[in-house]
This record gives C-alpha cells, structure tokens and sequence, in this order.
C-alpha cells in the first residue's frame, strides 16, 4: 500500500526559489521532533495546513536578538509526498505509538550507552531505529503543539497538540513534485 498526501513547508522567497531548483535541505539532529528530514504541515489535527506553513514562515522569520525580520517575504512549497506503507510511521496512530516504544525497548541499552541529555528523544529514536537498519522509515507523521506569533507574544504554553507534521527523509524517494503555492509580505500579515 502506497500512502499519499500533500506536505506544506513554510521559507522564504529566495529559500523557496532555490529548493524548488535545487531540492530541500533536511533538518539534521537527534533534537529534532521526528529526527532526520525535511519538515511539512500536513492535514491532521488542522485542516489548514498551508495557513500553519505560512504560520511557520513568518515566526521563522522574527530575530529575536535584534528585534527585527530576517527577511520580508513569506513563501510555501506544496509538495506531494508518497510513501510504502512498510516505510511509514505514523505516531498519530495506536499502532505507531506500539512501533515507537519498541524502537525504545530495542534500544534502551544503546540508549543508555549513549547517555545523551536530550528533553524528548523521539527524533533520537527515530534516527538510531533507521540508522541500525531496525525500521527503514522514510517519512514520519505526528502531532504537535507550535508556537505561532501568537503563541510567543502571549507566552501561550499548552501541551494539546495544534498540528500535524511529517518529516521526509529521502526526499528523492518520497517528494514526487514540489510548487511555490503561496507568497506574501511578512509586514502584510503582521500588521
């Protein structure tokens, strides 16, 4: 079986311009939410996963140092994403959740071993299961709570998950066609 869906990813225009010539660049590190990958909003928990990627953009945007938008344009990337069932993990399911506690008991010595200082080592687990031939997982799908605008002006913490996220980790594989379906000015929006 063949799962198939549309994956959003929030960027900037210059960004946008070069991953749609070029390809993404993953994010990389055990710290990240569902390890290894480049990282999409798909329809879930929210059935408006363009609005979060532009969501996404714009707080992505904010330099919280010098007060000020790193750049002015927001832009999002629809693309189409499919994957073999045997490669998908799914944790917005009962049995995803049983596959990832196996991950952990599969690697709770080697977890151990490493002793690493991580909060939440879900991304962790994802990376050593694929890296120790364990699962041959490509692309990975959970629910989580962000941190819009919104969310850090008011100092909103909730741990209700408010959206839906995969992460792709072959993207030659699994990304079969990637267009620029929205842009706009960051000052647009925020004003």
């Amino acid at each position: 079986m063949t799962y198939s869906f549309k994956g959003y990813h929030g960027t900037n225009v210059v960004s946008a311009e070069l991953i749609i010539k070029s390809n993404f660049e993953k994010s990389i590190g055990d710290s990240e939410w569902l390890g290894d990958g480049v990282y999409f909003f798909v329809t879930g928990i929210s059935s408006k996963p363009e609005e979060l990627a532009k969501k996404w953009s714009i707080v992505q945007a904010w330099d919280k140092a010098k007060k000020e938008y790193k750049y002015r344009e927001y832009c999002v990337i629809k693309s189409d994403i499919e994957v073999e069932e045997d490669n998908f993990l799914d944790l917005t399911t009962e049995d995803g959740i049983e596959v990832l506690n196996y991950i952990y008991e599969s690697l709770e010595k080697k977890l151990d071993r490493l002793k690493k200082k991580l909060i939440y080592i879900d991304g962790l687990l994802i990376n050593l299961a694929r890296g120790e031939g364990i699962l041959p997982i490509d692309v990975v799908k959970g629910n989580f709570y962000i941190k819009f605008a919104n969310e850090r002006i008011n100092k909103i913490n909730l741990r209700t998950p408010n959206c839906t996220i995969c992460t792709v980790f072959d993207t030659d594989k699994n990304i079969i066609g990637s267009t620029i379906v929205r842009t706009g000015d960051i000052k647009d929006e925020t004003e």
